[in-house]
């Protein structure tokens, strides 16, 4: 699933139950959760989270990771996308 077609479908279903729960950053347990109970993406009960950090690691690994997501001391953090800065000012204090 490392598709960039079904990537942003991820993200826009995660941006949705970002907006709707008020939220600016969730783990990848949370996220795996609202991505099975939309239906994208089966949970595991005995290791919650685990497809999606697969698919991360993946994303990761091929240097494909979006920049609203991250690893922090083991633990992914998916920010919501529609905070991070598209095009970043290079020159700013000239």
């Amino acid at each position: 699933m490392t598709d960039e077609t079904e990537l942003t479908t991820l993200q826009h279903c995660l941006d949705e139950y970002m907006m709707h729960t008020g939220r600016h950053e969730i783990d990848e347990i949370e996220a795996n959760s609202a991505l099975a109970r939309a239906g994208l993406l089966e949970d595991e009960d005995p290791n919650p989270g685990r497809p999606l950090r697969e698919i991360l690691v993946k994303l990761r690994d091929s240097n494909l990771l979006p920049q609203n997501i991250r690893q922090i001391y083991g633990q992914w953090k998916i920010k919501l996308s529609g905070t991070i800065v598209k095009y970043p000012t290079i020159l700013q204090f000239e």
